[in-house]
């Protein structure tokens, strides 16, 4: 889900078919409401981020649907720009505390919900 976020920012697409393909319910809205927003504002996100995900719950044990993932989502090098070029504002990147859920939809495993936590909390 990241890195078809990571590409879709490059050009705040919302329709990026990335998306919809490992996002679902309130992870897609999320992400999908902030594509808009920032292409409205004239706002383009580039850079990588870095991710360490670990897997802290598996439902059911046996034949699991759903899976927690817990994850310290480094932001340093993700940074918001103008499309016409330069640095949005002075805000850094940082590391976030993200907690997902990860389900089993239409066969897919996608990422149904994420909380990213403020820049500072992992």
């Amino acid at each position: 889900m990241w890195d078809a976020f990571v590409e879709a920012g490059k050009v705040s697409d919302p329709d990026a078919p990335g998306l919809r393909r490992f996002a679902s319910d309130q992870a897609l809205r999320l992400i999908v409401s902030s594509l808009h927003t920032n292409r409205e504002q004239g706002k383009v996100i580039k850079g990588d981020l870095v991710l360490d995900p670990q897997v802290t719950e598996v439902k059911p044990a046996e034949s699991p649907t759903e899976v927690t993932v817990l994850d310290c989502v480094d932001s340093t090098n993700w940074l918001e720009y103008k499309v016409s070029g330069g640095l949005w504002d002075d805000e850094p990147g940082g590391k976030h505390r993200t907690t997902a859920t990860v389900k089993v939809t239409d066969g897919t495993w996608k990422v149904s919900s994420f909380i990213l936590e403020e820049p500072g909390t992992c």
